[in-house]
């Protein structure tokens, strides 16, 4: 599987994607398989695959005054949009959209354990 690279939101296209989700309800996502899916064997689990349930999930969505930063990368139809929401000083939850398909969906939610700017300046080399 050929993977692109992700790509740093402008801080124009963050608002504009801040703007989008603002105006949609969470109950409006569909839930991608791939939130479930295992990663090891590929088959579909129960329990989400990073261990971040609907629930926790809802409450990190609707607090979007809470998302730092953003990239995008190709997907299939659209674009794939990684959107981080920090939670505290050495903790952010990365949730991955599909905002270009209809009906929009989210495909992964991860909580990472170490500071967002130092998660992304290591990785993309630039700074927040």
């Amino acid at each position: 599987m050929e993977y692109e690279e992700n790509i740093p939101l402008t801080k124009e296209d963050l608002e504009k994607i801040k703007r989008i989700l603002k105006g949609k309800k969470f109950e409006e996502f569909e839930i991608h398989p791939h939130f479930y899916r295992n990663k090891f064997t590929g088959m579909l689990n129960k329990t989400p695959r990073h261990n971040i349930d609907l629930e926790e999930l809802k409450k990190i969505y609707e607090k979007r005054d809470t998302i730092k930063k953003g990239f995008k990368r190709k997907g299939k139809k659209g674009n794939k949009y990684t959107l981080c929401y920090e939670e505290s000083t050495n903790i952010f939850v990365k949730i991955g959209y599909l905002l270009d398909e209809n009906p929009p969906k989210i495909f992964q939610a991860m909580r990472i354990y170490r500071k967002l700017e130092k998660a992304v300046s290591k990785r993309y080399g630039i700074s927040i």
